[in-house]
């Protein structure tokens, strides 16, 4: 099956942020050639997405949710989606699959999200994106990343193939047509968008 490079907008940076602990900056180190202090780090987590329907009417499935929990691991964070390295802001770190059995989704399946840890060093550069992640103003985020399949909500085949005749958005039998991103095969980048 053909791969298709995908963005999806997500949703928040966490309220959760500032200096690591021991564990993150172990984690961290993994990355770095010389491992920075814990007061030369920032740290933060971002939802990076979920298998809720989304405003291009797609979501991810869990499964693949649980695929891109390690994919998205070392991954860089940039802004807008702008290939540039001089954009290169943050990394993330360590990611988790977390399940709120408070809410469900529209699909009828428990929220879930694949939420990612990140780091960033205090530099001078960055002391403007930190006063706006703490402050509320930059907290939407967006992956960038492959997957194999869309497949129908509607009829189980891959939304693209010829066997499927429905249309995202559309209602069908009283169910809104959606596609299930499955199968992902790559995590490309994430972003802070607007």
């Amino acid at each position: 099956m053909k791969e298709n490079r995908i963005v999806k907008n997500a949703a928040d940076v966490s309220p959760v942020t500032g200096a690591p602990d021991e564990e993150a900056l172990t984690l961290i180190s993994r990355f770095a050639r010389k491992t920075p202090s814990a007061d030369e780090i920032y740290t933060f987590s971002v939802i990076l997405c979920d298998n809720e329907i989304d405003r291009d009417n797609e979501r991810f499935s869990v499964d693949a949710l649980e695929s891109l929990r390690d994919m998205f691991v070392g991954v860089t964070g940039i802004s807008d989606h702008s290939m540039k390295s001089s954009d290169q802001t943050a990394r993330i770190y360590k990611t988790e699959i977390i399940r709120d059995n408070t809410k469900i989704t529209s699909a009828g399946e428990v929220y879930t999200y694949l939420k990612g840890w990140c780091y960033m060093l205090r530099t001078e550069k960055t002391a403007q994106l930190i006063s706006e992640i703490d402050g509320g103003i930059k907290k939407e985020v967006s992956v960038s990343c492959s997957v194999a399949k869309k497949v129908c909500s509607v009829c189980g085949h891959d939304i693209r193939s010829r066997e499927c005749t429905h249309i995202q958005g559309e209602t069908v039998n009283g169910r809104m047509c959606h596609a299930v991103l499955t199968d992902p095969t790559d995590a490309y980048e994430w972003s802070f968008v607007a």
